[in-house]
């Protein structure tokens, strides 16, 4: 009975002098929280004031959340007088073995960071590599999503992109559009010219500045043609409708105008001796 009363005794002493550090680091570990939350909700509004990319934008208030919370349980074990330098060496450890394992993965991280930082293309751009081409809908550390023509989500591993040539064709406002039309050997090229600027001319939805100028040009003699070439500007999310628009516009003028539009044709001449 005695020996169950001193371990009592002794029971309840150790948790008053264990109870102001356990307070202390439950209030650590609220008050981490609460900052976690703060300064995570502080970044995010002044990335979106300042416009920052959505995909970035993430990465950045993941990064600052873990690194606050980090920091939080390492106060909140200090509070407790748990020694930390073992903690440090076992993630340490863990950190290199999960480095060997992951060696792959660890290359698409590092090709994510790059990207995100870097920025070659953000969400909502329309980009084209290999095989691949559409819109960026989202950039993770370690993939980045991309929506087809045909609706597709597509995830690709950073390190393929980070390692391809990618066109982005969202990087300028304005694009090109470029038609190329072949015309008879016997057709007047000036005729021909005109026609085709007057189609550019009652084209909607063409952007014309110092910069951006309407052209008509002789480009190539073709095997069976003479080959112009009608380029105007349009911003990119027009680009198709100016180009079928231009397409079909360009046959109709010159089927009313009494061009045709010659086909690949082989002459054989044979010679008797």
């Amino acid at each position: 009975m005695e020996e169950a009363l001193s371990f009592w005794e002794t029971l309840k002493k150790s948790i008053i002098e264990f109870l102001p550090q356990l307070v202390a680091a439950l209030i650590i570990t609220g008050v981490g929280v609460l900052i976690a939350f703060i300064v995570v909700r502080i970044a995010k509004k002044a990335m979106e004031k300042h416009k920052v990319d959505s995909s970035l934008s993430a990465f950045i208030c993941k990064a600052v959340r873990i690194l606050i919370y980090i920091m939080t349980l390492f106060s909140a074990l200090s509070a407790l007088k748990i020694s930390t330098a073992g903690l440090v060496a076992f993630f340490s450890t863990a950190a290199a073995a999960i480095a060997l394992a992951l060696q792959d993965r660890l290359n698409d991280i590092a090709s994510g960071i790059v990207i995100l930082f870097t920025r070659p293309f953000v969400t909502g751009d329309f980009i084209e590599f290999d095989k691949y081409q559409g819109y960026v809908q989202k950039i993770d550390i370690m993939h980045t999503n991309i929506m087809t023509y045909d609706r597709t989500n597509v995830i690709i591993p950073n390190s393929v992109i980070s390692a391809a040539q990618v066109n982005n064709h969202t990087a300028q406002p304005v694009v090109r559009v470029q038609v190329v039309v072949p015309i008879p050997y016997e057709a007047d090229v000036k005729a021909v010219k005109e026609i085709l600027y007057q189609v550019l001319k009652e084209t909607d939805l063409l952007v014309r500045d110092e910069t951006h100028a309407d052209s008509v040009n002789l480009e190539k003699f073709g095997d069976s043609a003479l080959e112009f070439t009608v380029r105007c500007f349009c911003d990119f999310k027009d680009y198709w409708t100016v180009y079928y628009s231009v397409t079909q516009n360009v046959k109709e003028a010159l089927d009313k105008n009494g061009v045709t539009i010659p086909f690949n044709q082989l002459d054989v001449h044979i010679k008797n001796d």
